[in-house]
């Protein structure tokens, strides 16, 4: 198979895959003599935040000379973009022939009466054979869903656990509560190796605190954290950080969120963890490494006249909103999401963004997408004023782009899938006028 053709089978595979907890996985693993088993990982799980931390860290490991793998979701453009080798996206030729050698085993699989790996089972395995076959010293593992049964789970020592913070998404899956989810995070945890934990409840705190004493998993973790911010504009925020661990006098971050701040501070705290698997990172590589930190559609901003936000939680969306409100100008809004999504309670928050102009709704060309008409209904019964509504993505997306300018920012929310055919758009557009 080409690359076209092998990506066609990938993005295919949910329509048959099947879940069958991590049994699949560590059965095409052992069928390819178990890479995983080699590599040295910092495993990350949690509701939010997850890839900014991990892209942080990979940024910081870089830096600090170590041949770094970073393995995140969804990607925004191109597939590749899931597995990186010191931030060099795995190249076509790479998953054509990992891909080939997977689909062997696959094959046999099946033939002994196993499911089909799901989508993200086969992408985690190309990423643990291509990390494993290029040598890298340490691979950043970002989970997919969940963490107990996640795929990526299937690793037995991490370097480091790491638990960002944790909300109510994917309900359907790992459960209504709020406890529910963070019994499902915790499920990353292993004997012995320790556990950073993002500042959270009293309650959360007690479930994750036990199950770091039964596994003797040391907890890093500090409920306070002091920071000042210096200097703050639409591309970089300099600060100072200080916890009980460690104290940072100026540091700067290539963001317009100050909520990466605080996932600085999850980060920063695993680079102290790290110590105990004796990687140490000196202060001016730490620095450095984080000065390099840019993460793609998370509050992104684009020619100071759009921003990108992939916020597609609630939680995400009032962390936008609080972020947004530090602008003055005009804003429209371009907005779409998924149907399993809390979207009446993320359209009612975004009535308190300040200042908003009109608001561009569209239907998004996936499956899972919420009916635009929908959308519709819920924004008019939220009392948004100026509501316009395109069946056709691709001209929401034009049509929005083309209201942006120094007089009206547009920010485009509510799925990281919508904010990848923005860019995707973007660059083709730039490419044109070439």
């Amino acid at each position: 198979m080409n690359y076209q053709q092998t990506m066609e089978y990938i993005l295919s595979i949910p329509k048959f895959g099947v879940k069958s907890g991590l049994d699949n996985i560590r059965i095409l693993l052992e069928k390819l003599n178990n890479p995983h088993r080699h590599l040295k990982c910092i495993h990350v799980a949690g509701t939010n935040g997850k890839g900014s931390i991990c892209s942080m860290l990979s940024q910081v490991l870089i830096e600090n000379g170590s041949k770094t793998g970073l393995f995140t979701s969804p990607h925004l453009i191109k597939y590749n973009e899931r597995i990186k080798i010191n931030n060099r996206d795995i190249n076509d030729k790479d998953i054509v022939d990992l891909f080939s050698t997977i689909k062997i085993k696959i094959d046999e699989m099946i033939e002994e009466g196993y499911h089909h790996p799901t989508f993200f089972e086969v992408t985690t395995v190309i990423a643990f054979l291509y990390f494993y076959t290029h040598q890298v010293d340490v691979v950043v593992l970002e989970t997919g869903l969940g963490g107990r049964l996640d795929p990526t789970n299937i690793i037995c020592h991490p370097l480091v656990s790491v638990i960002t913070w944790i909300g109510l998404d994917h309900n359907q899956v790992l459960g209504d509560h709020i406890l529910d989810i963070a019994k499902e995070k915790a499920g990353i945890i292993k004997n012995n190796c320790p556990t950073v934990l993002y500042p959270c409840t009293s309650d959360i705190y007690e479930l994750f605190y036990t199950h770091c004493k039964q596994k003797k998993s040391p907890l890093y973790y500090s409920e306070k954290i002091n920071y000042n911010i210096s200097k703050k504009d639409k591309k970089t925020i300099e600060f100072s950080i200080r916890t009980k661990y460690y104290n940072y006098k100026s540091l700067s971050i290539h963001t317009i969120a100050e909520y990466q701040i605080h996932n600085a501070s999850i980060a920063l705290l695993v680079i102290e963890a790290l110590k105990s698997q004796s990687i140490i990172i000196n202060k001016k590589v730490v620095k450095k490494g984080m000065s390099h930190f840019n993460w793609a559609g998370r509050m992104e901003s684009i020619g100071n006249t759009i921003i990108l936000d992939g916020a597609h939680n609630l939680d995400g969306i009032k962390q936008f909103v609080k972020e947004i409100n530090h602008f003055n100008q005009p804003k429209t809004l371009l907005f779409s999401c998924m149907k399993d999504k809390p979207y009446q309670k993320m359209i009612q928050t975004l009535k308190k963004c300040h200042n908003i102009d009109k608001v561009i709704i569209t239907q998004m060309n996936y499956e899972r997408a919420v009916d635009v008409k929908e959308l519709y209904r819920c924004f008019e019964a939220s009392d948004f004023n100026t509501i316009i509504k395109f069946m056709n993505q691709d001209k929401a997306i034009d049509y929005a782009l083309s209201c942006a300018n120094k007089n009206q920012l547009v920010c485009c929310i509510g799925s990281l899938y919508l904010v990848g055919d923005i860019k995707k758009t973007i660059h083709r557009k730039g490419n044109s006028d070439d």
